[in-house]
C-alpha cells in the first residue's frame, strides 16, 4: 500500500512540475492571462498596432466596449486618452499593442519583459537642406507610402543610416525606361535603392536620375551618397520619394510608417516646407 501511495504522489508532483515548465517554455503570464479590460473609445475605433507608437503599422481596429485581455505594458509614445494620458501601451496576446489611455481597467498590469536592446545607429537626413513637401498617406493620396522631398536634378542622395544595399532596381511598368523623365501617367518608382538597416528597418529612395552607383550587398554608412535626384517613374518633377519600413523584411504596405515621425524619433528630423 505504501508503495502505491508514493507512486501516486510522484505522479502528482511530476504533473505539477510539467505544467509549470510548460508555462515557462511558452512564456505565459498566468496572472496577466486572466486580466480583462474594455476599450473606451466612443465614436471611433481603437487602432491595434505592431509596436507601442502611432507610427507603427495598424493591423486591426477595436470598437468601443470590446473586451481585451492585455498581458503586460510597455513604454512608448505619449498619447492623451479617454481614460488617462500616458506613454504606456498594452500588449495583447497576439503580440500587438493598443494605447492604455483608451482602456478601461480596474487593476494594474505588469511591465513587459525587457526586449533585447536594438543596436544604436546614427541617422541623418537623406537630402540635407531640403524640406518635405508631400506627406505620408494624406487624404488626397491615401496610398502614398512615403514622403516627397523637393530638390534639383543631380542633387546627391544620402543613405539615412548605416546598412546593406538590398535592392537596386528600375521599377516601371509597360516596358518604359528609367533613363528618361517620367510623368504622372508612368507607373513605378523609377530607379530606386533599398537599404536594410540594423534593427529590422529598411529605407527606400525613389525617382533617381540614372542607375544608382551602388551594388546589392554593398555596406554603406550614414551620409554615403547612394544616387542622385531625378524624376524617373511616376513623377512630375525632380524629387526624392523617401520610404521607411519597420519589422522588415518583408517590406509591404503594412510595414511602411510615417518617415517624418520615424526620423524625428531617431534624432534626425526632416522639416516640412
Amino acid at each position: 500500500m505504501m508503495r502505491g501511495r508514493l507512486a501516486a504522489v510522484s505522479i502528482c508532483v511530476l504533473t505539477s512540475v510539467a505544467a509549470a515548465g510548460l508555462g515557462a517554455v511558452t512564456g505565459a503570464h498566468p496572472a496577466a492571462a486572466r486580466f480583462t479590460a474594455t476599450v473606451n473609445s466612443p465614436g471611433s475605433n481603437l487602432n491595434v498596432r505592431t509596436g507601442p507608437a502611432r507610427w507603427y503599422p495598424r493591423v486591426d481596429r477595436l470598437s468601443d466596449g470590446t473586451v481585451v485581455n492585455p498581458v503586460c505594458q510597455e513604454k512608448g509614445e505619449f498619447v492623451n486618452g479617454n481614460e488617462r494620458n500616458t506613454d504606456l501601451w498594452d500588449r495583447l496576446p497576439s503580440g500587438h499593442y493598443i494605447h492604455d489611455g483608451y482602456v478601461h481597467r480596474t487593476g494594474s498590469l505588469p511591465m513587459c519583459p525587457a526586449a533585447p536592446a536594438a543596436p544604436h545607429i546614427e541617422w541623418t537626413h537623406p537630402l540635407p537642406g531640403f524640406k518635405v513637401q508631400g506627406g505620408f498617406r494624406t487624404p488626397q493620396r491615401p496610398t502614398h507610402r512615403g514622403v516627397d522631398i523637393m530638390s534639383y536634378r543631380g542633387t546627391p542622395i544620402h543613405a539615412a543610416a548605416e546598412g546593406t544595399i538590398a535592392e537596386v532596381v528600375c521599377n516601371i511598368q509597360a516596358g518604359g525606361s528609367c533613363d528618361v523623365d517620367g510623368s504622372p501617367r508612368s507607373r513605378g518608382c523609377g530607379w530606386y535603392v533599398k537599404i536594410a538597416h540594423p534593427g529590422r528597418v529598411a529605407t527606400l529612395y525613389c525617382h533617381m536620375v540614372s542607375r544608382p552607383p551602388v551594388r546589392v550587398g554593398q555596406k554603406v554608412k550614414a551620409g554615403d551618397v547612394i544616387g542622385y535626384i531625378g524624376t524617373s517613374g511616376e513623377s512630375s518633377y525632380p524629387h526624392l520619394h523617401f520610404v521607411v519600413h519597420v519589422n522588415a523584411p518583408p517590406t509591404s504596405e503594412l510595414t511602411a510608417v510615417d518617415p517624418i515621425a520615424f526620423m524625428q524619433s531617431v534624432g534626425a528630423p526632416m522639416p516640412r516646407g
